[in-house]
């Protein structure tokens, strides 16, 4: 499979974020998904897909560590 982000996953994302159970809004230019104490926001529905899959795997312990961080920018700069 090979996806692009583009205005035809906006909608799929969308949809995804709703299948998790989370209420989703628009506001002052953001999109934000809610769901009981949990709260995500970004520029458009990809985003914030994003940040729900990213607090899945990483948890409340979200933040890279400073080697994670190194490593990124050895990566990609």
């Amino acid at each position: 499979m090979r996806l692009v982000d583009a205005a035809n996953t906006m909608t799929p994302a969308y949809l995804a974020i709703l299948s998790r159970g989370y209420s989703v809004r628009s506001e002052g230019g953001l999109m934000f998904a809610e769901r009981a104490e949990n709260s995500f926001a970004a520029d458009g529905p990809v985003a914030v897909l994003g940040l729900i899959a990213m607090a899945e795997v990483r948890g409340e312990a979200w933040q890279a560590s400073d080697e994670e961080t190194d490593n990124f920018v050895q990566l990609f700069g």
